[in-house]
């Protein structure tokens, strides 16, 4: 355990402040920790509705690491870090937090020394004890529905628009696919391959866009770049770079938001 004083001109008294303090054991500026800010600044940006949680990376804001009433670890560099590293110990009250956005097959934890180590998750797995997600879908109340391990559609739609049939059949193209990871675990670019020598025979292609193709259309354009997809093309190609249970990113909402037809390649229950 630390014991060496902290040199700050103010040490908060926890039996004073009310706060929960919340302490980054590895690097803060990579996803999903940068989005927890710095002090109290996200709760209060995000008007939460607990905003009395106070994050720092310092392990030395406090003199002892058992003052903090929770620690956080980063998926993405758990796996790299030294057992001799970790910290030793926890108080009775005290959590370990697991927090990851990426796939766990691109960032495995697997280390022995892991097991019984944390003592909550927060990831976008649908029974995490927190759930970081890519996607939320809300009901017409303004209900969040979704994902879930148990969700309850709505199996009775209202007629689309004359309005949106226009829109719908003035499409003249097949398929688009933005990408710039070209060489992934989930081998993507070879499915995609395939799909375009099934295609050639209709007079058919996967546009692709990016690093990984031969079309282009640059992020700094993202809104012109999704406009594309609204005005011409049937399907979108909502692939992930590699496989994991509940693992579905923002490539989704890519083809729902713009109406097209989402064609999805991963392992997750894509009906939850």
């Amino acid at each position: 355990m630390y014991t060496t004083p902290v040199e700050l001109e103010e040490i908060p008294n926890k039996s004073v402040v009310e706060k929960k303090y919340i302490l980054q054991w590895t690097r803060r500026l990579t996803a999903p920790f940068d989005f927890m800010g710095i002090g109290s600044s996200a709760f209060e940006m995000n008007n939460c509705k607990f905003r009395n949680c106070f994050v720092t990376d310092n392990r030395f804001y406090f003199s002892n690491l058992s003052q903090f009433d929770a620690i956080a670890f980063n998926g993405r560099d758990v796996a790299k870090l030294n057992p001799t590293t970790l910290p030793i110990g926890r108080t009775s009250k005290q959590k370990f937090v697991f927090g990851a956005m990426e796939s766990s097959d691109n960032y495995p934890v697997c280390g022995e020394h892991y097991d019984g180590f944390f003592n909550w998750t927060w990831t976008y797995k649908v029974d995490s004890d927190f759930r970081w997600g890519y996607i939320t879908a809300y009901d017409l109340n303004g209900i969040a529905v979704a994902p879930a391990i148990d969700v309850k559609w709505e199996t009775e739609m209202n007629p689309i628009s004359e309005e949106l049939k226009v829109k719908l059949s003035s499409k003249t193209k097949a398929a688009a696919w933005f990408v710039s990871h070209c060489n992934t675990k989930s081998e993507r670019e070879l499915f995609v391959e395939k799909v375009q020598k099934e295609l050639h025979q209709f007079r058919l292609t996967v546009d692709v866009y990016g690093s990984c193709g031969t079309l282009s259309c640059p992020r700094s354009h993202a809104d012109a770049c999704f406009k594309k997809v609204e005005s011409d093309y049937y399907f979108y190609f909502s692939f992930e770079n590699s496989f994991a249970e509940d693992y579905v990113t923002e490539k989704l909402t890519t083809a729902l938001l713009n109406y097209a037809v989402p064609v999805v390649y991963g392992t997750a229950n894509y009906s939850r």
